[in-house]
């Protein structure tokens, strides 16, 4: 299987979480699939998040970046040890004065980043649109963007380097050296010893029609092994390490 492959990192990254928007704001450890989806579809010019009505367009079930590049598998790696960032509360003014109705117009805002997030990302085709994963795997090749790709805020420019096509082929390792989701039970997870880790994280795996909820799914990064019965589906390999698409 053709996969194409890229380092996504940067100085700073927010990946906000919608279910905490008081007091502080927190940001999950790893890009997740809906919003690498978004960055993937900055990329290539998709719109986003926005109102139909100010642009003179019917209501829609999703933003149009999730509903060309959904059908895209993705694979992604954290690159760092045991695969947790290190994180850093930020505390700011807005004062734009159209942010909040606090008092003076000042909004003062908590926000927790991400510290030199970088991770190896793998993407295939799978039900995407042949001439959408041609012009993805184009744009992405020559360095090219419509609109600026960035991790979670516009503040945060994302950096993407080493582009590349691989060849990947199907795999049933035990073990996963990717983010995997996975719903069974923790404590079948064996080895790993003497440092065995488990990062485990409940994170967006994709959007409600309509009103484009999140749902959610649990993300696992570990060097422990897997019940043969219980391994997700779409494995592949590059000879050395395997990682799931999901």
């Amino acid at each position: 299987m053709k996969s194409l492959r890229f380092t996504l990192s940067g100085p700073l990254a927010c990946f906000r979480q919608p279910d905490v928007n008081a007091k502080v704001y927190f940001t999950y450890n790893n890009i997740h699939k809906v919003a690498l989806l978004g960055l993937l579809g900055a990329v290539i010019g998709l719109s986003g998040y926005r109102n139909a009505d100010l642009y003179g367009q019917g209501e829609k079930l999703y933003p149009e970046f999730y509903e060309v590049l959904s059908p895209l598998l993705v694979s992604v790696v954290p690159n760092v040890k045991n695969g947790y960032f290190s994180k850093k509360i930020q505390y700011f003014n807005n004062s734009v004065g159209y942010a909040s109705k606090e008092e003076g117009g000042n909004l003062q805002v908590r926000e927790q980043w991400l510290e030199n997030p970088n991770w190896t990302v793998f993407l295939a085709q799978h039900k995407l649109d042949a001439s959408i994963w041609d012009k993805l795997c184009d744009y992405m090749l020559r360095g090219q963007c419509v609109y600026i790709p960035y991790l979670g805020r516009n503040d945060f420019p994302a950096q993407i380097s080493d582009v590349c096509l691989v060849e990947l082929s199907v795999s049933k390792s035990l073990r996963i050296d990717s983010l995997f989701l996975y719903s069974g039970d923790l404590n079948t997870l064996d080895g790993g010893d003497p440092s065995q880790y488990l990062f485990v994280e409940t994170a967006p795996t994709s959007l409600v029609p309509k009103h484009n909820f999140y749902e959610f799914g649990r993300y696992i990064f570990t060097n422990c092994t897997l019940p043969e019965d219980e391994l997700p589906p779409y494995l592949y390999s590059d000879g050395v390490r395997q990682y799931s698409f999901y």
